[in-house]
């Protein structure tokens, strides 16, 4: 494992190590210890999963930038697809076109193409069905929100953080 890697780790167990203190409903020492050991496991489980030479994102100041420009998009994204989702429900008609839609997959790294179908999942009125390395395919209550998933922000956010300018 190189320094790079090595640095990743240490920042992805802290990183955990700071959420688990952020749920736990209380700290104390036994709490700490718990989730210092669990943090630990997930990293140690984790490892050939994000820390591989292919999968590994070097951790620079332009990366960091994405990936908050990549949170910003999800957010924004999330709260627009609950107001177009709230408008079908509340709607006496129920406007709904549901379907299935096949995307072309658009990442290369097998671990931003999970969390971008996660993505596509937290996004009210689409849920990612399957996921491959050439496509995906998309449930949404209208089939034009699943297309519009295609060229979108949150799809041009994840293309720029895995570092292809688009």
């Amino acid at each position: 494992m190189n320094k790079s890697n090595k640095n990743s780790v240490i920042l992805l167990y802290l990183a955990l190590l700071v959420f688990w203190i952020v749920l736990a409903s209380r700290i104390g020492l036994a709490e700490l210890i718990v989730g210092a050991v669990a943090v630990l496991l997930v990293v140690a489980y984790s490892l050939d999963l994000v820390f591989t030479k292919h999968e590994a994102t070097k951790l620079t100041l332009k990366t960091l930038i994405r990936f908050f420009v990549l949170l910003v998009t999800l957010i924004k994204e999330m709260i627009i697809a609950n107001i177009h989702v709230a408008k079908i429900v509340l709607s006496p008609s129920l406007p709904v076109d549901p379907g299935f839609v096949k995307i072309k997959q658009p990442l290369k790294k097998e671990l931003n193409q999970a969390l971008f179908g996660n993505a596509i999942t937290l996004t009210p009125g689409t849920l990612t069905v399957d996921l491959n390395k050439d496509e995906i395919v998309i449930h949404a209550l209208k089939v034009e929100y699943a297309h519009a998933i295609e060229n979108g922000p949150i799809q041009k956010a994840f293309i720029r953080l895995e570092g292809e300018e688009s």
